[in-house]
Parts: C-alpha cells; sequence; structure tokens
C-alpha cells in the first residue's frame, strides 16, 4: 500500500512554502504544496484556507522534519568555537542582524541596506561582527 501524504507545515505565502519545498528536494525528499495556486491568485484566503501547505510521504516525515529543525544560522564549523571578545565564553552563536534593513525599509518603502551576519554572546550578550 502507498504512503500517504503528510502535511509537516503552513505558510502564509507560495514563496515560503516554496523555498521549504526546495530544501526539502535538495536533500531527495519529495515534497508538494497545496493551495498553491488558489492563494497566489488570491492571497486573503490564505488564513481561511490555513495557508499553503507543504505535503510529504508518511515514509519521508522524520527526515523532513530533521532537515527543516537544522538552523540556518549554525556554526559552519562545529570544531572551531569562537569566544565572546569581551567576557571570554564559549556560548556564541550566528544571527542576521536586520535593524538596518528594516529601518530603510520603513523610510524609503524598500530595504536598501542588506542584512549583515553578527555574532553573539548567550552569556554577557555582547554582539559583533566576526
Amino acid at each position: 500500500m502507498p504512503d500517504g501524504l503528510v502535511t509537516i507545515g503552513s505558510y502564509s505565502t507560495p514563496y515560503e512554502a516554496g523555498l521549504v519545498r526546495a530544501e526539502l528536494e535538495a536533500f531527495d525528499i519529495d515534497a508538494s504544496l497545496v493551495d498553491a495556486d488558489t492563494i497566489s491568485v488570491n492571497w486573503l484566503w490564505s488564513n481561511a484556507l490555513g495557508g499553503v501547505k507543504v505535503q510529504v510521504l508518511e515514509s519521508e516525515v522524520e527526515d523532513a522534519l530533521r532537515v527543516l529543525a537544522a538552523q540556518p544560522g549554525e556554526e559552519p564549523d562545529a570544531s572551531a568555537a569562537t569566544v565572546c571578545p569581551r567576557c571570554g565564553s564559549a556560548d556564541t552563536h550566528y544571527f542576521l542582524d536586520k535593524r538596518a534593513s528594516f529601518l530603510t525599509w520603513l523610510v524609503l518603502g524598500l530595504p536598501v541596506v542588506p542584512a549583515f551576519s553578527r555574532r553573539a554572546c548567550g552569556g554577557c550578550g555582547f554582539k559583533w561582527k566576526p
């Protein structure tokens, strides 16, 4: 008996769901989008329909959830831990600083300044450019 499809996520726009589908397919996990065409025609129906749903086969649900659970800001090389320059703590992580981009979007109507990759210390809260 063939596997049924299981919804593993619901997204507001077809663009977001398409990115998730592309990420899953990069790891050889077949995914399909439900209600993407309907919501792309009239985006106001997104809440009524429950968003664009990403579905995978039942046998691939665990693999798909593991792929989606991976943090995009994870350490590129886990063996090279970066320490905080202020307190010396090894509890640091990458994050994407979008404040300047958001501010230019508010003032000019479009994000002119790109988001920057930065590091933050979990111990003292200090933020710096890597």
